[in-house]
């Protein structure tokens, strides 16, 4: 009786790690972006990506700030609530 509970045993523990093995497998159907980035070998095309790199970080940057105006111009209105003594139960 124990043998056969010590061979059940290891067989659960081959049959996990063989679907271990297979769910961290890669999938080959997956595709992979590329592993690191080269610079062009143009030096034009290389500083006209880095100025649009620029250009895209500061529009980034003033998106940014617009958002959180935004905010705090609705949370000022929120503020400002004329309706406090309403119940809207």
């Amino acid at each position: 009786m124990k043998l056969r509970s010590l061979i059940l045993f290891g067989a659960g523990i081959m049959t996990g790690l063989a679907i271990a093995r297979k769910m961290s497998a890669d999938e080959p159907e997956v595709l992979h972006g590329p592993a690191r980035v080269t610079a062009p070998a143009n030096p034009a095309l290389r500083a006209v990506t880095s100025q649009a790199q620029r250009m895209a970080d500061r529009a980034t940057v003033a998106s940014l700030e617009a958002i959180k105006r935004a905010r705090g111009a609705i949370r000022e209105r929120l503020a400002e609530e004329p309706y406090d003594d309403v119940n809207w139960n």
